[in-house]
């Protein structure tokens, strides 16, 4: 799989993924500090736009790139809006972040927001039927398998 990056703003580093890590780094792509009130919002513009090649050679396997939250970030209780970029999206990721503290916070520029991953994607042969094979849980919802 190939992934091409388009860098919109001005200095925001390259996208690196360290050895080992699983995401790419997404940063704050604003001139200014974003200041984010207690259990409030904003939606972040990260300076990048992807383009990404599927080179699978099963007809059921795709790929999507999803936007998940740093966990540094989530410790103190802001938490990046977990996402999914399609094949056919052109263009700037953004992000959506949450402050679920009851304090102001405030993103900085070029500050890591997110993180950027690359997912398998499987999709079924749908087959429509009438009836589904029976199972001891059925239709029972939440909660129904226990807790233990």
């Amino acid at each position: 799989m190939k992934l091409k990056v388009k860098y919109l703003f001005p200095n925001i580093p390259e996208l690196i993924s360290q050895e080992g890590d699983s995401g790419f780094d997404l940063r704050a792509a604003i001139d200014e500090p974003k200041k984010i009130l207690p259990f409030g919002r904003a939606t972040i513009p990260t300076g990048v736009a992807v383009e990404f090649f599927n080179q699978s050679y099963a007809p059921s396997c795709s790929a999507e790139l999803q936007v998940r939250p740093r966990s540094g970030l989530t410790t103190r209780g802001i938490v990046a809006q977990f996402g999914t970029i399609d094949l056919s999206y052109r263009g700037e990721i953004s992000i959506t972040i949450f402050n679920f503290s009851s304090e102001e916070i405030t993103i900085g520029p070029l500050d890591r927001i997110a993180q950027l991953v690359v997912c398998p994607i499987f999709k079924p042969i749908i087959e429509t039927t009438k009836q589904l094979t029976p199972t001891k849980r059925g239709s029972k919802g939440f909660g129904s398998t226990g807790t233990k």
